[in-house]
């Protein structure tokens, strides 16, 4: 820091000419520390990122959230969920107030020798308000296409294909039963619990078909509900390895967890994943049709990351990693090619005549059972 002496007889003006120094150093540093960083045109949201978070690090203001919000309100429904994988403008916003922190930043230097400044004619009115932190000049919409859902394919996680869930097709697969925890109570008065957490233990009964050995890999899952025509519908809570084999009865413990795991659930031999690797879905046209089954949770609004059975399957050409446009369930309308999505599928889990869709983007209510379906891209091969 420069500390600058000015000779005068007034004792009080070099106390104040040396705190106006100490003020504009201290201010310097500030803004030097806040400087914001290089703006990209888009930002990916990445998994634990909030709006609060990104208007820190690209605006060097976390109150600024609401302002990243505004301008994208096609991508995010709720400012207090955005999910890995939606796009984030901020070039166009960021820009303004960016240039805004960078003029009330930066540090004014003191002048060495008080004088009087030289009058000046006022400068000649704005033609449009300057951006300020309270308000922003507005982006120009017509540079912001919203002709085509904002759609980023990303390829499918081990996890998602065994978090899915499927419908049974009224086949009969060879479920074990899940008895419980193995954990002991603590009390003597107290029953032993039912439910594992993840490492735990737990003890099933298997099936007399099958033959399970150390090292076997389960899936456990609850039979959420009968589905008319389609069997049951199947929710994964969780991977366990088996660690003990005595008859029928067998030890695993729990390696992957999606949800409780607790006694009266099914297991059933995991499923190979085979993962589709780099391998990106191309565009098609008059792709397959078909219709949503039903929701595998039923809650009334349909968000991202919710699952969705629709009735089309191996047997259709239907392959994990291909991605289903929703729309209204419209029938028999002349104008059906030229109605707009109101959501879009990524298929996460294929069976011979049904697949599990991973919502990826919702543009409008309405992704329930009936709603029409069409496959939009195709892995190759």
């Amino acid at each position: 820091m420069r500390r600058t002496t000015i000779f005068r007889s007034n004792g009080a003006a070099l106390v104040a000419a040396t705190v106006v120094f100490v003020a504009a150093a201290v201010g310097a540093r500030d803004a030097k520390a806040q400087e914001p960083t290089q703006l990209p045109e888009v930002h990916i949201v990445q998994t634990g990122e909030t709006l609060w978070e990104l208007a820190e690090r690209y605006l060097a203001d976390p109150f600024l959230w609401p302002e990243i919000y505004r301008i994208n309100t096609d991508v995010v429904e709720d400012p207090h969920w955005i999910f890995p994988g939606e796009e984030l403008r901020l070039l166009v916003l960021g820009r303004a107030v960016v240039e805004e922190v960078e003029v009330v930043g930066q540090p004014v230097e003191p002048e060495e020798v008080l004088t009087p400044p030289t009058p000046v004619a006022p400068p000649p009115p704005p033609t449009e308000t300057a951006p300020t932190v309270f308000r922003q000049q507005r982006p120009d919409v017509r540079s912001v296409d919203t002709s085509a859902p904002i759609f980023r394919y990303r390829p499918l996680r081990r996890g998602e294909f065994y978090a899915a869930g499927f419908l049974t097709e009224e086949e009969p697969l060879p479920w074990a039963r899940v008895l419980g925890a193995t954990g002991k109570p603590t009390l003597s008065t107290l029953e032993a619990t039912s439910e594992a957490s993840l490492f735990g233990e737990i003890e099933v009964v298997a099936p007399q078909s099958a033959a399970y050995q150390i090292g076997d890999s389960l899936l456990v899952a609850r039979l959420a509900r009968e589905v008319n025509g389609w069997g049951d519908a199947v929710i994964p809570t969780g991977i366990v390895r088996v660690t003990a084999v005595a008859g029928s009865m067998v030890r695993a413990q729990v390696i992957t967890q999606f949800a409780r795991v607790t006694d009266g659930q099914v297991a059933l031999p995991l499923e190979e994943f085979d993962d589709p690797g780099d391998l990106v879905p191309v565009p098609i046209e008059n792709g397959a049709e078909g219709e949503v089954i039903e929701p595998r949770d039923l809650h009334p609004v349909r968000q991202q990351q919710d699952v969705v059975f629709i009735d089309l399957g191996r047997e259709d050409g239907v392959s994990l990693g291909d991605v289903f446009e929703v729309y209204n369930p419209v029938k028999d309308d002349p104008l059906a090619g030229s109605r707009k999505p109101i959501g879009i599928l990524s298929i996460v889990h294929v069976r011979n005549h049904s697949a599990s869709g991973f919502v990826v983007n919702v543009m409008d209510l309405g992704i329930d059972a009936g709603a029409t379906v069409r496959l939009v891209r195709k892995m190759p091969g």
